[in-house]
C-alpha cells in the first residue's frame, strides 16, 4: 500500500508560492511607478481589485491538490486538527495519521461488524488526542490516541451525536482529559459531558454524560460551538444552529470549578436561555445547518490565547456570516455584529440559476467562505461576496463528501470515498488591500499592504480623498508618507495659505527622513522652526485684538450703567463670555504650539543652525524662545549677556547660580558686584570651584557705603576663609585690607581676631598688615603685630606711649627668654615711676610680674624717696633669701649622702659570685655546664658560651650580628698570633730581644677588649629572662622552616 506524501513537501511549496507572489507583486508596481502611473479610486473595478495590466505571475491564491495516497478501503468520514488527520474506512478501520511523520500511520478497529459501519459522525478534537464517532443507528464510540482499538460509550446508547463544541481551555492543557464539552443529537438535545481515556484495559468507557437542555423545535442539532468571553473567562457565549434556526445563548459557567464534578455546567445557564432564546430563524425549507466558527489568535503563534472573530452557518437560501464581539453582554444579548446573508453563488458551467445546488459543507478562512458542493469547492470573499475561486474535481463520478478546517495549523482538506484532497491557501490576504482601498477604508489597507509600492498607492489615495475633502492637516501627514515629491507637495499646501497645514506636512515629512541625511533634516527643521514662530505671532495677535475686544465691552458695560436694561446686560455678558472662552482656546493653542517648538528644537538639536535661530528669533521678537534656545545648547553666556544688556542683573545672577562656570563668574562678577552685591555674593557663596582671589578685581571695584549695610566683599571673603579653608595669601591680604578699613579706632575687635586666630600660621603678611595698621592707626592691632614679629620691646614702647599699661604688660610676658621679659617689666616699672604714679601700684606691678624684686626697682626711685613705703617688701625679699639658702644648702648635703652610696655600692660589685652545682647543666643544650666555658646571670640561669652565642645570633638584628661575627674572627686571629709568637725560637739576645715580648703585650689587651666587647654583646643579659625573649613571644614553638621534627616530638606538643 502507497503512503501519504511527505507532508512538508506542501508547506515549502506554499511559502514559495508565497515569496514568488511578493516578488512578482513588487516587480509588477514597480513597472507601474517607472511607467508613470496615476493613482486614481475609479481605477478600481467593481469587485475591488486593482484594473491593472500587469502580466503578474503570482501564485493563485487557492489551489486543490490531490493527496497522493492509495486507501485501503473507501473512506467514510475525515477529520483533521493539529496536524493529525484522521480517516475511518469501511471494513470499520481507523487511520491515524500525523502529517509531520507522514510515513508512520496507526491503525485501530471499531467493535462493531465491518460490513454495518456505512455512515458516521467523526468529531476530533483539537489537540488532535480524542476522537468521538457516532453512527446513524445511535452507537458512539471513543478512540484515544495510542490505543488499538476504539471504545464503545456504554451511556451513549441510541443518541446519534451530530454536533460536537469542544472546550477551549483544554487545548494548552497537560491534562489528558478534554475538560466540559457539549454534544448536540438527532433529536434537538443537547449533552454534558467529559471525555477521558481511562484504562486502556477496559473494553467499554464508562463515560457519564447528561442532558443538558432541549431545543423549543425540536430539530436535527447541525452546528454547535462553546466560546468563551476574553475578558470574562468564566462568562461564555454557546451558538446552536438547526436547519432553520440559530440561538445565542450568553451566561455564566465555570468550568474550572466544575471539572470532574457530577452537576452539569451548562445546565442552568442553558436552561435560562432557551426559556426566552434569542435567535435568528431563516424561513422556508430547512438547510443543511452547518457551523463554522473561525478563531484568530490574539498572540501570534500561542493556541493558549485564540478568540473566535467569524461565524458561518449554511442555511436554504444561502450563507448567513458576521462577526463575533465579545464585551459586558449578559443573558439574552447578542454578540454578533455585521450579519449578512450571502445568495449561494450559481456554478460557472450551469447556465440554470433556479436549479443551483445548495453546499453540503462549509469552513471559515480569515477572508474566505470555503463552500463544499458534491463534485466542486468554492471560496467566497467575505467583504465583497464575490467568487474568488471555484474548482471542480477532476472525475465526474466521484462525489465530495465533506470538508474541513484544522484550525490549529490552517489547513483546509476534503475527500470522496476515494481520494483525499488538500485545498492550498497562499496569501489569502494578499488582494484584499486592494477592497478595502475601493471602500476607502484606508487604515484597514494599510494593514493588509504587502510592500512598499501598495503602501504608497493606499497613502496617496488616502491623501488625495482628505485634499478634496478639505482635510488638509491629515492629508499634509499621508502626503509625507508618499512617494510624491516634496516640491510638488510643497506647493499644493502652500497654496492653502494656511502655516498650520504645511507646519503637518513638514513635521510628518521630517519623520521619514534617515538620521544621515543631514541637510534636508536642517532644512525642514529650519522652515518648521521660522512657521512655527509665525503662528505664535498670529495667535498673539488675535488674543490681542481679544483683549481689545473685551476692555470696548467693559467700557460698553461701564456707560450702560446708568440706564440698565434686562436685554443689553444679557448680551453683554454673553459677549464677554464667548470673547473669553475664546482668548482661553488661544492661549491653550499658543501654549500648545511652543510646546510642540520645544519639542522639535530639543529632538533634532543637532540639526539646527544656531546663527539662523538667534536672527529669527529677534526678527520674531521671541525672547522667550531665544532664551529656551540658548539654554537647551548650554550656550549660558550668551543668555548672561543678554540680560545685563537689558539690566536686569538678577536674572544674569539667577543664570549665573544654576549653569554658570567659574571663567564666567570671573568676566562677570565686576559689573554685578556694583549692581546686585547682595544677590551675587549670595550665589558666589554656593560655588565650591571659584577661586577667590579672581575675584579680587570685582571686589576692589565694589564702593561700599557705611550706611548701605554690611560690607558684601568682607561676607564673601570670611565665608571662603572659614567655611572653605581657603589659604592663600592674597586673600588673607585683601580681607586684612578690608578689615583695616571698615574697623574703628576704638573696637578692633574683629581685626583682632583675625590677627589673633590666622597669625601663628602666618598666612597673612605680618609686615604689610603693620603698615595698613600704622596708616589707619589701628594701635592695639599694632601692638599685636609687633609682638607677633618678636618686636617684643617695640610693642612694649608703643602700650606706653598710648598709656594702655594693661596691653604692655600683656606683651611684656611673650618672650621666651627671662632676661628680655624682665627687662621689659622694667621698663614698664620705670615708665610707672617716671609718670609719678603711686608706689603702691608699682609694688603691685612688682608683686604681679613675678619676675621683679625689690631690689630691682628701687634704683628708679628718686633719692629722696621715703623707704617706710617699701619697709615691708624688703623684709619679706630679705626672708626669701635666707628661706633659698637654707634649701640650697639641703640640697648639697642629700648629694654627698649620694655619692657615697655609690661608692660602696661600686665595691661590691667587683666580689660578686654565683654557687652552682656539679650537676648544673646548659639552658639551651642541657649538656653538662662544666665541659667548655659558660655563663652565669644573677638570675641562677647559666649557658655555654657557644650555645649562649648562637641564641643571640639568631635573635639579634643584622648590624648587632655582624658585629659579634667580626670580635669573634678578631679573637681568634689575636689568637694564632700570639700562638706564633710564643713559638718562635730566640735567635740571640740583642738589643731586640724585647720585641716579641710588648708584641704579646699589645696583642692581649686587644684580646681582651675584644672579648670585653663580645661579652657586652652577648652576655649583656639573659636570653629567658631579658629582652630577647618577650621579642619572641611572637614567634612559634615550633619553625615550620627548620628540619622536620622527630614523630615523637610531634606527638609531645600534641593536645
Amino acid at each position: 500500500m502507497s503512503l501519504l506524501d511527505d507532508y512538508a513537501d506542501y508547506q515549502s511549496s506554499a511559502r514559495q508560492h508565497q515569496q514568488n507572489g511578493a516578488q512578482s507583486s513588487a516587480a509588477a508596481f514597480s513597472s507601474q511607478q517607472q511607467d508613470g502611473l496615476a493613482l486614481d479610486v475609479n481605477e478600481f473595478d467593481t469587485d475591488g481589485y486593482i484594473a491593472t495590466t500587469l502580466e503578474a505571475e503570482d501564485a493563485p491564491v487557492f489551489s486543490l491538490d490531490t493527496v497522493q495516497f492509495q486507501v485501503p478501503n473507501k473512506i467514510i468520514s475525515l477529520a483533521v486538527s493539529n496536524d493529525i488527520l484522521v480517516l475511518v474506512i469501511e471494513g470499520a478501520k481507523i487511520l491515524r495519521i500525523k502529517l509531520q511523520e507522514a510515513h508512520s500511520i496507526v491503525e485501530a478497529s471499531v467493535p462493531v461488524n465491518p460490513t454495518s459501519l456505512r455512515a458516521c459522525n467523526v468529531f476530533l478534537d483539537p489537540s488532535g488526542r480524542h476522537l468521538l464517532l457516532s453512527t446513524p443507528q445511535g452507537e458512539s464510540f471513543y478512540y484515544y490516541e495510542g490505543w488499538d482499538a476504539a471504545k464503545p460509550l456504554s451511556r451513549f446508547k441510541n443518541m446519534e451525536v451530530t454536533a460536537v463544541a469542544w472546550n477551549s481551555s483544554a487545548w494548552s492543557s497537560a491534562t489528558s482529559s478534554t475538560r466540559t464539552i457539549l454534544l448536540g443529537t438527532h433529536d434537538g438535545k443537547v449533552y454534558e459531558t467529559e471525555l477521558r481515556p481511562g484504562s486502556e484495559k477496559a473494553k467499554r468507557s464508562d463515560i457519564a454524560v447528561r442532558c443538558v437542555a432541549e431545543l423549543p423545535v425540536r430539530e436535527r442539532v447541525t452546528g454547535l460551538a462553546m466560546e468563551a468571553f476574553p475578558a470574562r473567562r468564566k462568562h461564555h457565549l454557546v451558538l446552536i444552529t438547526t436547519g432553520t434556526r440559530m440561538y445565542q445563548i450568553v451566561g455564566a459557567a465555570d468550568l474550572e470549578s466544575q471539572t470532574g464534578d457530577k452537576s452539569a455546567v451548562f445546565e442552568a445557564m442553558l436552561r435560562d436561555g432557551l426559556a426566552n432564546p434569542n435567535f435568528q430563524e431563516i424561513p422556508g425549507m430547512p438547510g443543511p445547518g452547518v457551523l463554522t466558527v473561525h478563531h484568530r489568535e490574539t498572540r501570534p503563534g500561542s493556541r493558549a490565547h485564540v478568540v473566535a472573530t467569524d461565524f458561518a452557518w449554511l442555511t436554504s437560501m444561502g450563507v448567513f456570516f458576521g462577526r463575533l464581539t465579545f464585551g459586558v453582554q449578559e443573558a439574552g444579548d447578542s454578540v454578533v455584529e455585521n450579519a449578512a446573508l450571502i445568495p449561494y453563488p450559481a456554478p460557472s458551467s450551469s447556465t440554470d440559476v433556479t436549479s443551483a445546488e445548495q453546499p453540503s459543507s462549509l469552513s471559515l478562512t480569515e477572508f474566505h467562505i470555503l463552500l463544499q458542493y458534491s463534485d466542486r469547492v468554492c471560496a467566497l470573499n467575505m467583504l465583497n461576496s464575490k467568487v474568488a475561486y471555484e474548482q471542480t474535481i477532476g472525475s465526474s463520478d466521484e462525489t465530495l463528501q465533506g470538508l474541513t478546517v484544522d484550525e490549529t495549523k490552517r489547513t483546509c482538506w476534503l475527500y470522496s470515498p476515494a481520494n483525499i484532497y488538500e485545498l492550498v491557501v497562499t496569501d489569502e490576504d494578499r488582494d484584499v488591500w486592494g477592497i478595502y482601498l475601493s471602500r476607502h477604508q484606508f487604515d484597514a489597507a494599510l494593514e493588509r499592504c504587502y510592500n512598499d509600492m501598495q503602501r504608497d498607492m493606499v497613502l496617496r489615495a488616502q491623501a488625495e480623498h482628505l485634499f478634496a475633502a478639505e482635510d488638509y492637516v491629515r492629508s499634509a501627514e499621508c502626503f509625507a508618507r508618499t512617494s510624491v515629491s516634496f516640491e510638488e507637495a510643497v506647493l499644493r499646501f502652500m497654496e492653502t495659505k494656511d502655516n498650520m497645514v504645511l507646519r503637518s506636512y513638514l513635521g510628518a515629512k521630517l519623520k521619514t527622513l534617515r538620521k544621515q541625511d543631514h541637510t534636508q533634516i536642517t532644512l525642514l527643521v529650519m522652515w518648521l522652526v521660522e512657521i512655527y514662530l509665525s503662528i505664535i505671532g498670529e495667535i498673539e495677535a488675535k488674543l490681542a485684538s481679544t483683549g481689545a475686544t473685551i476692555a470696548s465691552s467693559s467700557a460698553t458695560q461701564i456707560n450702560t450703567t446708568a440706564e440698565p436694561t434686562s436685554s443689553s446686560s444679557s448680551a453683554t455678558n454673553g459677549s464677554s463670555e464667548s470673547v473669553l472662552s475664546a482668548k482661553a482656546a488661544y492661549n491653550r493653542e499658543k501654549s500648545d504650539m511652543q510646546k510642540e517648538l520645544h519639542a522639535l528644537v530639543e529632538e533634532h538639536k543637532q540639526a539646527v543652525d544656531p546663527k539662523t535661530t538667534y536672527q529669527l528669533a529677534e526678527s520674531h521678537g521671541r525672547r522667550d524662545f531665544w532664551l529656551f534656545y540658548a539654554s537647551l545648547r548650554g550656550d549660558y553666556e550668551r543668555i548672561v549677556e543678554y540680560w545685563m544688556e537689558k539690566e536686569e542683573c538678577v536674572q544674569a545672577i539667577e543664570v549665573l547660580g544654576h549653569y554658570g562656570t567659574p571663567e564666567m563668574f570671573y568676566k562677570y562678577s565686576p559689573a554685578l558686584m556694583s549692581a546686585e552685591p547682595v544677590a551675587l555674593v549670595d550665589v558666589l557663596m554656593r560655588q565650591p570651584n571659584l577661586t577667590p582671589n579672581k575675584l579680587i578685581p570685582a571686589f576692589m571695584r565694589y564702593g561700599h557705603e557705611p550706611s548701605g549695610g554690611a560690607n558684601q566683599s568682607i561676607r564673601y571673603l570670611r565665608f571662603c576663609i572659614q567655611k572653605q579653608m581657603c589659604r592663600d595669601p592674597v586673600v588673607y591680604n585683601y580681607y586684612l585690607t578690608l578689615l583695616v578699613k571698615e574697623s574703628d579706632t576704638d573696637d578692633e575687635s574683629e581685626l583682632m581676631s583675625f590677627l589673633t586666630t590666622y597669625g601663628k600660621d602666618m598666612l597673612y603678611d605680618p609686615d604689610y598688615a603693620l603698615r595698613m595698621c600704622k596708616r589707619f592707626r589701628r594701635i592695639q592691632s599694632c601692638v599685636h603685630l609687633y609682638s607677633l614679629l618678636r618686636l617684643y620691646e617695640d610693642a612694649v614702647e608703643l602700650a606706653l606711649k598710648q598709656g594702655d599699661i594693661e596691653l604692655a604688660q600683656i606683651h611684656a610676658e611673650r618672650p621666651d627668654d627671662d632676661k628680655l621679659c624682665k627687662r621689659l617689666w622694667l621698663k614698664i616699672a620705670q615708665h610707672m615711676i617716671q609718670a609719678k604714679q603711686p608706689a603702691s601700684e608699682v609694688m603691685e606691678l612688682v608683686r604681679r610680674s613675678d619676675r621683679l624684686g625689690v631690689e630691682d626697682i628701687l634704683p628708679f626711685f628718686p633719692d629722696f624717696t621715703r623707704v617706710d613705703d617699701f619697709k615691708d617688701d624688703i623684709c619679706v625679699a630679705l626672708e626669701d633669701y635666707e628661706l633659698q639658702i637654707q634649701d640650697l644648702r639641703g640640697e648639697m648635703d642629700e648629694a654627698t649622702r649620694t655619692a657615697e652610696a655609690m661608692q660602696r655600692d661600686m665595691s661590691s660589685l667587683k666580689n660578686r659570685f654565683a654557687i652552682l652545682s656539679t650537676k648544673e647543666t646548659c639552658q639551651v643544650c642541657s649538656q653538662p655546664l662544666w665541659l667548655r666555658q659558660f655563663y652565669v646571670f644573677p638570675c641562677q640561669h647559666s649557658f655555654h658560651s657557644d650555645c649562649l652565642t648562637r641564641r643571640v645570633v639568631g635573635s639579634c638584628n643584622r648590624v648587632q650580628r655582624r658585629r659579634i661575627q667580626e670580635l669573634q674572627a678578631q679573637i681568634v686571629e689575636i689568637t694564632k698570633q700570639r700562638r706564633q709568637l710564643r713559638l718562635t725560637p730566640l735567635m740571640s739576645k740583642t738589643k731586640g730581644a724585647g720585641k716579641p715580648t710588648e708584641n704579646d703585650e699589645q696583642l692581649e689587651q686587644q684580646q681582651r677588649r675584644a672579648k670585653q666587647q663580645l661579652d657586652a654583646l652577648v652576655a649583656g643579659e639573659c636570653v629567658l629572662c631579658g629582652e630577647v625573649m618577650i621579642k619572641s613571644i611572637a614567634e612559634p614553638f615550633i619553625s615550620m622552616d627548620q628540619t622536620p621534627i622527630s614523630a615523637g616530638a610531634d606527638d609531645a606538643w600534641s593536645i
